[in-house]
């Protein structure tokens, strides 16, 4: 009987212990809004495109999944944007680029794009423990260091 709580109580610390990595390796979801007066520097960004969308990052899938809304007024003669990408930096600082999500744009004007990238786990690890490290970079052609941005971790 003795042995028997002993086996319960190895398995509950075993079990507690685990909860947070498992909770680290399931997808977690960033809820956007793109804006150009994110872009840095300020005032760069292109004040005719916004946006709207979520990205989910799964360190144990080793995926980026996003689905978003990109809108350019007037009828943009820069369309579609030329990037579409995860950068790593905190508010107000340019950094790298880490991860391309590679959109499919559809015809012309198409505001909604989805999909799914594999990146490295280590990466979507960092990521989900940093989001605030990590801001999403959306370029065009007339703005190819950044048209609307928005930090990960807010």
């Amino acid at each position: 009987m003795r042995r028997r709580r002993i086996f319960v109580w190895i398995g509950l610390v075993l079990i507690l212990a685990l909860i947070p990595l498992v909770s680290v390796q399931a997808g977690k979801g960033y809820d956007l809004s793109l804006d150009w007066h994110e872009v840095v520097p300020s005032g760069s960004g292109n004040p005719n495109m916004f946006g709207d969308g979520t990205i989910e990052v799964n360190a144990g899938k080793g995926r980026v999944c996003y689905t978003m809304r990109i809108f350019i007024y007037p009828s943009p003669p820069d369309w579609p944007p030329t990037g579409v990408a995860i950068h790593k930096a905190p508010a107000g600082s340019n950094g790298p680029q880490v991860v391309d999500l590679r959109p499919n744009f559809g015809a012309f004007g198409e505001p909604n794009i989805s999909g799914c990238v594999n990146i490295d786990g280590n990466l979507a690890h960092e990521i989900q423990r940093k989001p605030g490290q990590y801001y999403l970079l959306i370029s065009d052609s007339t703005h190819p260091e950044g048209a609307v941005r928005d930090q990960l971790g807010k």
